[in-house]
């Protein structure tokens, strides 16, 4: 396979053991893969030291420092930024807590080229994600769930990578969107932004595709199900205010962007629900994103 010029864009916040290893595995994965690679990483003023270790240990590492209120979307969006700016065939999302198997990008990278030849430059291939004691799938691409409303999201069937969507964690893009597609959006700080992204993709033509080989292993974040799941007195303004809550502006954002005629119902059944399950006492589940 000819040499690929690839930057990947990661953002990090207070997890320095996370973020090296997550690096340290991405060079294991490029040189295996025979990449030219660039990493753009935006630390959002971590007080861990996590900036000042990855330029001790990799220097090549091009360093950003953030504000500390970019979270994740924002930090992807400002390295993004600086992606645009240098010679690369694609980007690619990584998460700065996905340690990639030493053959994974040259399995993604595999998978890319095979469904360009198929279905021309406009392509998006996903890397899922595997929960490391159960292999149960845990990241990867979303289908748009039947029924009236298009904001319930779902996995894909069974031996089918034709996505809708898509989560964040690792998901490698053609230059050529960055043009045709944007990058991410500044409507979103925290969340959505790669469900946003992957949404627009399709609206222009850009075919979404799960690599059918996982290329990590990562358990879901319970956490975050946890905090989002009930609206009570106690964490009304986290939940509706705070960038990993679901924030009242960039939730109308997102449901009136892409929920159809149908989007203020959309936009008001989640928190409805949230409320319901703060006055039962229960925290609920979240198998299916959206509202």
């Amino acid at each position: 396979m000819p040499s690929v010029k690839l930057v990947v864009l990661m953002t990090c916040f207070n997890r320095r053991a996370l973020t090296l290893a997550a690096l340290e595995a991405f060079f294991v994965a490029a040189r295996t893969a025979d990449l030219e690679a660039e990493v753009v990483l935006v630390d959002d003023a971590s007080t861990d030291g996590t900036a000042a270790a990855v330029a001790a240990a990799m220097p090549k590492v091009r360093i950003e420092t953030g504000t500390g209120s970019l979270f994740w979307n924002g930090g992807m969006r400002r390295a993004w930024e600086t992606a645009r700016t240098l010679p690369h065939d694609y980007v690619l999302w990584l998460n700065d807590d996905v340690h990639l198997e030493p053959d994974s990008l040259v399995r993604l990278l595999a998978f890319q080229k095979e469904q360009e030849a198929q279905r021309g430059p406009r392509v998006i291939s996903v890397g899922k994600l595997l929960d490391p004691a159960t292999g149960a799938l845990t990241y990867g691409g979303y289908r748009i769930a039947p029924g009236l409303s298009r904001l319930r999201f779902v996995r894909l069937p069974a031996g089918t990578i034709e996505c809708d969507t898509m989560n964040g964690n690792c998901v490698l893009i053609p230059a050529i969107a960055e043009a045709e597609v944007g990058i991410s959006s500044p409507h979103f700080t925290h969340a959505v932004g790669d469900i946003d992204y992957g949404l627009r993709a399709r609206e222009k033509g850009y075919a979404i595709l799960e690599c059918p080989e996982p290329v990590a292993r990562l358990e879901k974040n319970a956490d975050y199900v946890k905090k989002t799941a009930a609206l009570t007195l106690s964490n009304w303004r986290f939940i509706l205010f705070h960038p990993k809550g679901v924030p009242v502006r960039e939730w109308y954002h997102f449901c009136r962007a892409y929920g159809g005629p149908f989007w203020p119902v959309n936009f008001g059944v989640r928190y409805l629900k949230m409320i319901a399950r703060g006055l039962s006492g229960g925290n609920g589940s979240a198998a299916r994103r959206g509202g």
